[in-house]
C-alpha cells in the first residue's frame, strides 16, 4: 500500500517520523510531501527522508496565505494524480485533505488546535477519519465541519509521538557549550500563525531579566524576534536545526510562548511553563489540570514559578513522568487505523450517541456502516 504523508510544519516531522519508519518496516511505500517553511527541509534531511517540496508558506497576510495555499493545492493535485497513493495522512495540512477528497483518496487527519477555526474549516469537512486529543470538546470540531461518524479521540497529546526512537545525546550540549541540567530552553510566540492575535513583543523579553543568571537557549520564529533577543548576553540562539529533544531532555526548565516545544518537554518529563498570550488550547488546559504544566503571562509570576520548579526539579520530574506514562500515544493509534484499513478497507470509528462526555467518544463501529445504511 502507498501512503501519502503531507508535512507542512517543522513539528510534523517529529510527529510522523515513527509512523514513517514503522510503515516502511511493514513493507508499505511512503510518499512524503512538504513545503518551504521554518527549516522543514533541513529537519527532513537530518532524518534521511526522501520528499517532494511542493509550494511554500504564504506569510502573515491573508492574501499571501490564500495565494500560496491555492498554488500549493494545484501543484499537489498534479503530483498526487501521478503518484496514485492509497491513503492520505496529515496533521493540520490545509491542502492535503482537499486534494485527497477531490481524488477520493481515504484520509486520516490529526488535529489538536481547536482555536485554528479558519484552518480547521478547510480540513475537517474533507477528512475521512479525524483523530484528536481527548481533551478537546468534540463539539468544537463539529462546528468546523467534522463528521461525528468519522472521529476518534486519543487519550494523550501529539508530542508523545515525537519520542519515537529517542535516545538523549550530549552532542548538542557540547555544540552549544552547555552542561546538563544547567540551562533553560525558551520558545517565542507563533506570530505568523493565522490563529495568533497577541502582541508583537514577547513576554519572554520581560521574563529573562527576572531569572537567575543562567544560560538560555532561545528559539525565535522570525528574524525580527531574533533581533529583539540579541541584547541579552546569556541568550543562545542556534543558527541551524539542532537535536531539540535532547536539549529539552537535559534542560532544567522549559518556558515557551508556543505549544509544541512545551508539550515535548512535558513528554520528556521536563518542568514547563507556558506564557502563551492568547486563548489556551484545550490540551494546554488539560495538562495544567493534571499538574504537569503552569501558565501565566505575568513576568513576575513566571519568574517565581521558574525558581520554584528549578528548586524541586528532581521530584517534579518524577511526578510529570508518572502522569505521562498513563497516556495514549497517537502514533500507535494511527498505525492501528492504517492496519485496520489495509485489512478491511474501512477505519475504526465511533458512535457519537454513546459518548459519556463531549471529548470522550466511545464505541467502535466501521466507518462505512452508517453510509451503507443510507445508500
Amino acid at each position: 500500500m502507498k501512503v501519502w504523508i503531507d508535512i507542512t510544519n517543522a513539528p510534523h516531522v517529529h510527529f510522523f517520523k515513527g509512523v514513517i519508519r514503522e510503515l516502511e518496516k511493514a513493507g508499505h511505500e511512503v510518499l512524503l510531501t512538504t513545503r518551504e517553511f521554518d527549516g522543514l527541509t533541513g529537519i527532513l534531511d537530518m532524518y534521511g527522508f526522501d520528499y517532494y517540496v511542493v509550494g511554500k508558506h504564504g506569510g502573515a497576510t491573508l492574501e499571501g496565505k490564500l495565494l500560496a495555499s491555492s498554488e500549493r493545492m494545484y501543484r499537489l493535485s498534479k503530483l498526487i494524480i501521478e503518484e496514485k497513493p492509497d491513503l492520505a495522512l496529515y496533521k493540520h495540512s490545509a491542502e492535503a485533505p482537499r486534494v485527497a477528497f477531490g481524488l477520493q483518496i481515504p484520509s486520516i487527519g490529526f488535529v489538536d488546535n481547536e482555536t485554528a477555526i479558519g484552518q480547521n474549516k478547510l480540513i475537517l469537512p474533507y477528512t475521512r477519519l479525524l483523530l484528536f486529543p481527548k481533551a478537546i470538546d468534540a463539539y468544537e470540531l463539529f462546528r468546523s465541519g467534522a463528521d461525528p461518524n468519522g472521529m476518534r479521540p486519543v487519550n494523550g497529546f501529539s508530542e508523545l509521538a515525537h519520542l519515537y526512537g529517542f535516545r538523549p545525546e550530549g552532542r548538542v550540549l557540547r555544540e552549544l557549550g552547555l552542561r546538563k541540567n544547567s540551562y533553560i530552553v525558551m520558545r517565542t510566540e507563533p506570530i505568523k500563525a493565522n490563529y495568533f492575535n497577541g502582541p508583537e513583543k514577547s513576554v519572554l523579553e520581560d521574563v529573562i531579566p527576572l531569572l537567575p543568571e543562567i544560560p538560555i537557549v532561545l528559539f525565535p520564529r522570525t528574524k525580527e524576534q531574533r533581533e529583539r533577543f540579541e541584547r541579552f548576553d546569556n541568550v543562545i540562539m542556534p543558527e541551524k536545526p539542532v537535536d531539540s529533544l535532547s536539549l529539552l531532555y537535559y534542560a532544567r526548565l522549559m518556558i515557551g510562548a508556543g505549544g509544541t516545544m512545551n508539550r515535548e518537554a512535558i513528554a520528556l518529563g521536563t518542568p514547563t511553563i507556558s506564557t502563551y498570550p492568547g486563548r489556551l488550547l484545550a490540551v494546554t488546559r488539560w495538562l495544567i489540570e493534571k499538574g504537569v504544566k503552569f501558565h501565566s503571562t505575568d513576568p513576575v509570576k513566571v519568574a517565581r514559578m521558574a525558581e520554584r520548579m528549578m528548586e524541586m526539579n528532581g521530584s517534579y520530574r518524577a511526578y510529570i513522568r508518572s502522569v505521562v506514562s498513563g497516556f495514549e500515544n497517537p502514533m500507535d493509534v494511527i498505525l492501528s487505523e492504517i492496519e485496520a484499513y489495509e485489512e478491511s478497507g474501512a477505519f475504526r470509528t465511533l458512535k457519537i450517541e454513546e459518548a459519556s462526555e463531549a471529548g470522550d467518544l466511545g464505541g467502535y463501529v466501521g466507518l462505512n456502516e452508517g453510509r451503507n445504511e443510507e445508500e
